[in-house]
């Protein structure tokens, strides 16, 4: 998984814990492990392409707009903290 001390002592923002609970609960909720924010979600095989999709419905209702398909990269999209910054004005 990808954290450390100093990632897991800081407070998760607003946006960053309630996108952790559902990658967490919804999308992973298969899974034993967990992803934490700053966990390669791709890279590590956490995020398939149906994921994508769950995952950029559930950016686009929460934030209350939708994502224009040029902003849907890989870049924006490479851990927790990648995404709510890109996504949900964290």
């Amino acid at each position: 998984m990808g954290s450390d001390a100093t990632t897991a002592s800081k407070p998760l923002h607003p946006a960053v814990e309630s996108l952790l609970r559902f990658v967490n609960d919804d999308l992973l909720a298969d899974s034993k492990k967990k992803v934490e924010r700053d966990t390669p979600l791709f890279d590590e095989g956490w995020i398939d392409s149906l994921k994508i999709l769950r995952l950029i419905a559930f950016l686009e209702v929460t934030a209350g707009k939708k994502i224009p398909d040029a902003l849907i990269v890989m870049d924006r999209f490479r851990t927790i903290e990648t995404i709510a910054k890109n996504f949900l004005n964290q």
